[in-house]
């Protein structure tokens, strides 16, 4: 028996997303946003050299990149409503029909904290006592991110 789905407020709750971790997160956004586009060229570059480089097809690259840029920009503004629902009816029924094994959203989650944290780490307008708690809600963000996204992915399966 499968349970039923938790209300996205209960995921939130499951990843000690609070209030104050997404304001944190938001307040920072700005600067995040602006190194968007950098992060998804290398993630892409990155795809390229791996076993996915069949599906990075030179006609989808762009599209990709932006559906990816757009969709890193409603995390940061942690607007987790509308990923849901953009995972629902976009991204997994996409990445399925296009082949994309359910490891890409791994990656994705990976490579958006990684390169955040480096981007935070480095980023001197942002204050160091508030870059490890800034770091701990990237994070969460970013694994909710990816459980949002499986989910979405079984439902897909279902259908």
């Amino acid at each position: 028996m499968n349970p039923r789905p938790r209300a996205l407020n209960d995921r939130l709750h499951s990843f000690a997303l609070d209030r104050r971790a997404i304001d944190v997160v938001r307040v920072h956004a700005p600067l995040i946003k602006a190194r968007l586009a950098d992060i998804a060229d290398a993630y892409y570059a990155h795809l390229a050299t791996t076993e996915y480089r069949d599906l990075m097809r030179s006609e989808a690259i762009d599209r990709l990149k932006a559906a990816r840029i757009e969709h890193w920009r409603l995390l940061l503004d942690g607007d987790f409503a509308r990923i849901e629902a953009d995972y629902a009816d976009h991204f997994g029924p996409r990445l399925l029909d296009s082949g994309f094994p359910p490891q890409i959203f791994v990656l994705a989650a990976e490579w958006f904290l990684v390169e955040v944290g480096r981007f935070v780490d480095r980023a001197p307008e942002i204050p160091r006592t508030i870059k490890s708690e800034l770091r701990t809600a990237l994070t969460r963000f970013a694994f909710l991110d990816l459980a949002l996204a499986q989910a979405a992915r079984e439902v897909v399966l279902l259908d």
